[in-house]
C-alpha cells in the first residue's frame, strides 16, 4: 500500500498559497459591502486613501480639527442623515471627537490593515505548520526507533523461544534418562533378588550333595566292614615244632 502524499507537502509553500488566496479575497470585496451605511454605536474605519479631514461641524465649511490617517478606527456617535457622522477617535490616552463625511468611512478595515492582519495570521500559520513539520519529523524518528526496538524484541523472543525449545528437549531427555535409570535400578534389584535366591538354592544343593557324599561314603565304609566281617579268611595254623 502506497503512503499518502500528505506528508510530502511543502509547508512554507502551502502557507504562501494561503496568503495569496487571502490577498485575492481581500481585493475582490464588493464596494457596496465596504461602504455600508454608518450606524451609531458601531466602529467604522477611515478609507484607504490619503489622510481624511475631521471637522468641527457637520459640513465642509467647518474648520478641520485634525487629519485622520487612513485605516484609523473611529466609533460612530451620531449620523445626521445628510452624509455626515459624529465620530470618536482614540489614540493612546487621548480621545478626539469630530465630524467626518460618511463617504470617507467604511464598516471594515482597509485593505492595508487587513493585509497586515492576514500576513500576521499567515506567519502564525506558517509557524504552526513548521512546528507540525518538526513534530512529524520527531514522530517519524520515534517510529523508526520503535521499529528497531520491535525488531530487537522479536529477535530476542526468537532466541528465547529456541533456547526454551532446547531446554524442553534437554528436560525431556533428562526425564527419559531418569526413567531409564529407575527402570535399570528396578531391574538390578530384581536380578539381585533372583541372584540371592539362586545363591541360596546353590548353597542348599551343595549342602545336600555334601550330605549325600557323606552318607554314601559312610554306607560304603559300613558295607566294607560288614563284608570283611562276613568274608574274613581264617588264619593258617602252624605245625608242631615250626618256628
Amino acid at each position: 500500500m502506497k503512503k499518502s502524499n500528505t506528508f510530502n507537502l511543502k509547508f512554507p509553500a502551502l502557507a504562501k498559497g494561503l496568503m495569496v488566496a487571502s490577498l485575492f479575497s481581500i481585493t475582490i470585496i464588493p464596494h457596496s459591502a465596504v461602504h455600508a451605511a454608518v450606524t451609531p454605536g458601531y466602529t467604522n474605519y477611515v478609507i484607504d486613501t490619503f489622510k481624511v479631514p475631521m471637522r468641527r461641524g457637520a459640513g465642509s465649511n467647518f474648520k478641520i480639527s485634525r487629519m485622520m490617517p487612513a485605516g484609523a478606527p473611529v466609533k460612530i456617535l451620531e449620523a445626521n442623515g445628510e452624509g455626515w457622522a459624529l465620530v470618536e477617535y482614540k489614540k493612546g490616552s487621548k480621545t478626539y471627537t469630530g465630524w467626518m463625511h460618511t463617504t470617507t468611512l467604511q464598516n471594515m478595515p482597509v485593505a492595508r490593515v487587513r493585509l497586515e492582519k492576514q500576513i500576521k495570521k499567515t506567519n502564525k500559520l506558517e509557524e504552526k505548520l513548521n512546528a507540525l513539520q518538526h513534530e512529524l519529523k520527531t514522530l517519524k524518528e520515534r517510529h523508526n526507533e520503535t521499529n528497531q526496538e520491535l525488531s530487537s524484541v522479536k529477535q530476542e523472543k526468537f532466541e528465547l523461544t529456541q533456547a526454551l525449545t532446547r531446554l524442553k528437549s534437554i528436560s525431556s531427555n533428562a526425564v527419559d534418562l531418569d526413567q531409564q535409570n529407575q527402570e535399570m535400578k528396578q531391574r538390578l534389584s530384581t536380578v539381585e533378588d533372583q541372584n540371592a535366591i539362586m545363591r541360596e538354592q546353590i548353597d542348599q544343593s551343595e549342602d545336600a550333595i555334601k550330605r549325600q557324599w557323606f552318607l554314601t561314603g559312610g554306607g560304603v565304609l559300613l558295607f566294607g566292614l560288614l563284608l570283611g566281617r562276613f568274608f574274613r579268611i581264617p588264619a593258617k595254623r602252624k605245625k608242631w615244632g615250626e618256628i
